[in-house]
């Protein structure tokens, strides 16, 4: 079976719990892959048009031009599998294709809401739940040849579900939608002394310490409606930040900070690689309902 990379990211309330331990080799680029899909606007309603754009990342730097064949998939997912997407996704049937290119532009399927989210009328599958957000996805597909099939889950904004007309109108009246995040300038420091050190001339071998940040409005505070209580309340999202390099050695590929935490910051340990050269970093800030932005920055290695 054809390997899959989802190149979504869960990022719950607390998000340490739901990183997972792979090892170095999913934070070093190898080959080219697809890190991260980009939607302009983040969250959208079915029949908005929504621009896709994809960080191909590859050992030389990121690949702007990189021919990707993109689709929408019409399988929803059966409760007996569990994976990001159906299994379906997988193939050619259940795929509708919508171009190619580093990026790419459609509308959201008009059954998006029916198939993936609360107003399914097929009898051969039950509504789907939303996640802690709230929030209902249309599985994107990006092909990138000789790389892995990747997966994105573009958040769609879909009628509560059997919630009560006084519970419905307050929640369409106060919810905003997703809005991706904003990455600010990459910062670094020597571990242990947190000097400020130059990204244009890292001493090989040297051990720092790399900040990611963001602006205050990344984190959104966003209407909820709580299905047990049968209100409408609030949530702060959760960020989360993904970290990759072309060589050297990251400490974890994942970062964050929880929906309480409001530290517009996350760091993480990088050791330079021990032999001069450029090196590239990768920076892929995600908010809990789906947003997303994504950055490169070279790095020189001397000697």
């Amino acid at each position: 079976m054809k390997r899959v990379a989802a190149v979504i990211a869960c990022v719950p309330a607390i998000v340490a719990s739901c990183v997972p331990s792979l090892g170095p080799g999913d934070s070093l680029i190898a080959a080219p892959r697809v890190l991260a899909i980009r939607n302009d606007p983040a969250e959208a309603p079915p029949g908005t048009m929504v621009t896709f754009t994809a960080l191909v990342a590859a050992p030389g730097g990121s690949e702007s031009d990189a021919d990707l064949a993109w689709s929408f998939c019409s399988a929803p997912k059966p409760l007996t599998e569990d994976n990001v997407v159906s299994d379906a996704c997988l193939g050619s049937s259940s795929l509708t294709a919508l171009g190619s290119g580093p990026s790419v532009t459609a509308a959201i399927p008009a059954t998006a809401c029916s198939l993936f989210g609360p107003d399914t009328v097929s009898t051969a599958f039950r509504p789907r739940d939303p996640d802690i957000t709230g929030g209902y996805y249309q599985p994107l597909r990006a092909d990138l040849a000789g790389a892995d099939t990747a997966f994105d889950l573009a958040r769609i904004h879909c009628d509560l579900a059997n919630a009560s007309a006084t519970s419905a109108t307050a929640f369409a009246a106060a919810y905003t939608l997703n809005q991706n995040p904003a990455l600010l300038p990459l910062t670094a420091t020597i571990s242990g002394s947190g000097a400020a050190v130059d990204l244009s001339a890292i001493p090989a071998s040297a051990r720092l310490e790399l900040q990611a940040s963001w602006d205050a409005a990344s984190a959104e505070t966003f209407a909820y409606y709580d299905p047990t209580s049968q209100a409408v309340t609030t949530q702060r999202e959760a960020m989360q930040v993904g970290w990759y390099d072309s060589a050297g050695t990251l400490a974890t590929e994942s970062t964050g900070r929880a929906a309480d935490d409001l530290a517009t910051t996350s760091s993480v340990g990088w050791t330079a690689p021990a032999g001069a050269g450029a090196v590239h970093l990768w920076i892929v800030l995600r908010d809990s309902r789906g947003g997303v932005d994504f950055t490169e920055v070279d790095v020189v290695v001397v000697e």
